[in-house]
């Protein structure tokens, strides 16, 4: 099985410590993070590519798709914020040759006073780990 989801995660999370080190920073969703801004990294779908495979019975190449949600509640801005922290990643992320799918708000019905920005990304990589656009 082909996985980046461990090298990659770890510099998405470092990207964002970088410019917002109080920030709390997991590989997995969690209902009530223990602090804001909360950035939860997640390496979401995993397809290998049938149009790479070839006679050898191994994975080539796999299609992923990383979601990653940000949350603040900032009484001033958490917003900019959140889209603050997106930009990181997308930043990130487009160094490894990924295209972001949707960035939008999140209605967060179970806490309201909490701000909830979602991004999702795309992108192939290859048994080497090689990253391409998709």
């Amino acid at each position: 099985m082909i996985d980046i989801e461990t090298e990659l995660y770890d510099e998405l999370a470092r990207s964002v410590l970088a410019e917002f080190p109080g920030a709390y920073v997991a590989g997995q969703h969690e209902i009530s993070p223990p602090r804001f801004p909360a950035v939860f990294i997640e390496q979401t779908f995993s397809s290998e590519l049938d149009a790479c495979r070839d006679s050898s019975g191994e994975e080539n190449a796999n299609a992923v798709i990383w979601t990653v949600n940000v949350y603040s509640n900032s009484q001033s801005g958490a917003r900019d914020q959140c889209k603050r922290i997106l930009a990181i990643i997308d930043a990130r992320l487009r160094r490894h040759n990924m295209k972001r799918l949707t960035a939008r708000p999140i209605d967060n019905a179970a806490d309201p006073t909490v701000y909830r920005y979602v991004g999702r990304f795309t992108g192939l990589v290859d048994k080497n780990g090689t990253t391409y656009w998709r």
